[in-house]
């Protein structure tokens, strides 16, 4: 059965104001659901259930052992954002775009996969992106028919977005968003996205073996490097350890304390960073 691992709401009420916004995010192993005010940048509700990979198989049916849940998802919000987190996701240059071949950009990039449903989300940045991902059709069409006016986006579509629109304190960055089985790496080499991608990983001898290689491969110096890290990581474990010891500049990504009306507690806020920002 799912679980809710985490979940707090505005005050300590379990119920959100009317007109709120729903954003989910659907990964393989959790589902993420964070609320808030239309037009309002203030997080009012925030759950995540994790499950494995057997619940995840019908979605129907861990929808609804997650509605039974939780209090979010019974909200009839009027609008739902809903976020892809999958690898199956490739940023293509606009002007080299072509729709037809769209298949094969994923199959070169991620390999072989699963009859899946795939999408187009145009990110407009300079240069302009589409970003192509793939998503379960038994999700696409439950969500399609029970969800009101459903919007679909990547994961990886945020953080570009997020990226073309801040400055950067360090030429060389490589921004880490840790989940509980996985991590998104993205790499910017002199303002330019080089790249985005998701690493499974077990220990933290598997995070160190990615970064370090690819620093290696984009000749970034670990000296000039800066690794900004946010999401599940135990800053007084081992993994964080090792990455102050490997690389010079580790910036911990807490986020915005004032897009959260709600108070956190139970672990420190920039686990939360990567879901927040899919919202505000």
């Amino acid at each position: 059965m799912p679980n809710k691992s985490i979940s707090f709401y505005n005050e300590g009420e379990e119920t959100l104001s009317d007109g709120a916004q729903l954003t989910v995010e659907i990964a393989k192993n959790h589902l993420a659901c964070i609320a808030k005010k239309h037009n309002n940048r203030a997080v009012e509700a925030f759950e995540l259930f994790v499950f494995n990979q057997e619940e995840s198989e019908n979605f129907e049916h861990l929808i609804s052992s997650i509605s039974n849940q939780s209090q979010v998802l019974s909200t009839k919000a009027p609008v739902t954002s809903v976020y892809i987190n999958n690898e199956y996701c490739v940023p293509v240059p606009i002007f080299v775009f072509n729709k037809d071949i769209a298949a094969e950009y994923l199959k070169i990039a991620c390999g072989e996969m699963d009859a899946c449903k795939i999408l187009f989300e145009h990110l407009p940045i300079e240069p302009g992106i589409i970003n192509t991902f793939t998503i379960d059709p038994q999700q696409f069409d439950w969500m399609n028919q029970n969800w009101d006016r459903p919007t679909f986006h990547h994961t990886y579509s945020s953080i570009i977005r997020r990226i073309s629109g801040s400055s950067m304190d360090h030429s060389h960055v490589i921004i880490v968003q840790f989940y509980d089985t996985f991590m998104i790496a993205t790499a910017v080499k002199n303002g330019s996205l080089q790249l985005i991608q998701s690493f499974v990983y077990d220990n933290p001898e598997d995070v160190l073996y990615y970064l370090l290689n690819i620093a290696q491969q984009l000749e970034m110096s670990t000296e000039s490097l800066a690794i900004r890290i946010s999401g599940m990581i135990n800053l007084e474990f081992k993994l964080y350890r090792e990455l102050i010891t490997y690389f010079k500049t580790v910036v911990v990504e807490n986020g915005d304390e004032s897009h959260s009306k709600v108070n956190v507690v139970e672990h420190p806020i920039h686990y939360f960073t990567p879901f927040f920002n899919l919202a505000i």
